[in-house]
């Protein structure tokens, strides 16, 4: 009786265990996949930003004071371009980003970007400027004042040079004086139209297109919609049709989906990264048999046959063993990489050494993964 009641303890046990190894492994599909349509949109526009304290364009570029004049006469003020004295003026480049959805009186983030000679933008303010389309259409409107340009990284007077000793950047922060931005500077004035209640299917594409993946994504909608509500059209893209019972309720069935689980699946990959010797290993990465001999090191990776009767002062190897002897180092045939590159540290190998012997199993075409190197 106990030992049954025992079994049944195991039993529960592991099968709670599996669980938690499963969902531990399990990924949301909002997080690997999206519905066509629904991404942003690039805006941009000319403008011109005034306010600055000797910083901006030179006397020589009209390319500042053209677009301020036009501006000031469509105010019904006429100016002469040789009355717009000093550097208070930068033409620049304003872009944003249109997320889906956005509704009108929406504010969004601008960057502002100079094009001319000027030397900072700090402390200037970017007057009206419509943000367009690839359309061309007016979408945002953006004003406002500069900022994340502090104080200390502009150059003090035209006649300094990057590199100079009065030009004082900060290279770790990557500030440069002549790209700033006006948060919340812009106000949406068109939305873009995206009628998901009137569509009968939904197209989720996948962020990283693999066939197993969409296969798996296919599969699980189906068990929980329905057999043939989706289908896998290729490595990127499951299609959903969407149900009776759900037409007209497109958010009800996104959220529904999107919060299912799955496994994704990937190809092997291995990263090294030779600046600061970090390797970054995937999964299912595997080494065919190979010997590899590199300064003073031997490594041989392969199927060993045991001697039964070793010769007089030599050891007996033991099959399948991951072990070192003396200047030689044995592992597995079709070992994992992660085992290689342990066994390889316990000696004591430098990363720049293991990199390089990394790169070699891969150009013998031993290493079955993809191999990219930073």
């Amino acid at each position: 009786m106990k030992q049954t009641q025992t079994l049944k303890i195991l039993t529960l046990t592991l099968l709670l265990w599996l669980g938690v190894v499963e969902s531990a492994l399990a990924v949301r599909v909002k997080d690997l996949a999206g519905i066509r349509g629904m991404r942003e949109n690039q805006l941009i526009g000319f403008s011109i930003v005034i306010g600055l304290n000797g910083t901006g364009d030179s006397q020589e570029s009209l390319m500042a004071k053209k677009p301020l004049r036009n501006s000031l006469e469509r105010m019904g003020i006429s100016i002469n371009l040789n009355e717009i004295k000093g550097r208070s003026l930068a033409a620049v480049m304003v872009t944003a980003k249109l997320p889906p959805f956005a509704k009108q009186g929406q504010k969004l983030d601008v960057t502002v970007s100079s094009l001319g000679n000027s030397s900072s933008l700090r402390g200037g303010v970017l007057i009206m400027t419509p943000l367009r389309g690839p359309n061309r259409e007016v979408y945002a409107v953006a004003q406002g004042p500069i900022i994340d340009i502090p104080m200390g990284v502009e150059l003090p007077d035209a006649r300094s040079t990057i590199g100079s000793e009065k030009y004082k950047f900060d290279p770790r922060r990557n500030i440069v004086p002549t790209v700033g931005r006006v948060v919340g500077g812009a106000l949406v004035e068109r939305e873009v139209e995206i009628d998901l209640n009137a569509r009968t299917r939904l197209f989720l594409n996948l962020k990283e297109p693999d066939f197993t993946t969409a296969y798996r994504l296919a599969k699980v909608i189906n068990r929980s919609l329905g057999d043939g509500s989706a289908r896998a059209s290729d490595a990127g893209t499951v299609e959903v049709s969407v149900p009776s019972s759900y037409l007209g309720q497109a958010v009800e069935l996104i959220s529904r989906i999107e919060n299912m689980e799955i496994e994704p699946d990937a190809i092997a990959k291995v990263v090294l990264d030779e600046r600061t010797g970090t390797i970054v290993m995937g999964t299912h990465v595997r080494i065919l048999p190979i010997a590899i001999s590199y300064g003073n090191l031997n490594i041989q990776i392969g199927q060993f046959q045991s001697q039964t009767e070793p010769r007089r002062g030599q050891r007996a190897l033991k099959p399948a063993a991951n072990r070192q002897e003396n200047n030689v180092i044995l592992f597995k045939g079709g070992v994992d990489i992660k085992e290689v590159v342990d066994g390889l540290n316990k000696i004591g190998i430098s990363n720049s050494d293991l990199i390089e012997v990394l790169k070699t199993i891969k150009s013998a075409g031993a290493l079955q993964a993809e191999l990219i190197i930073k």
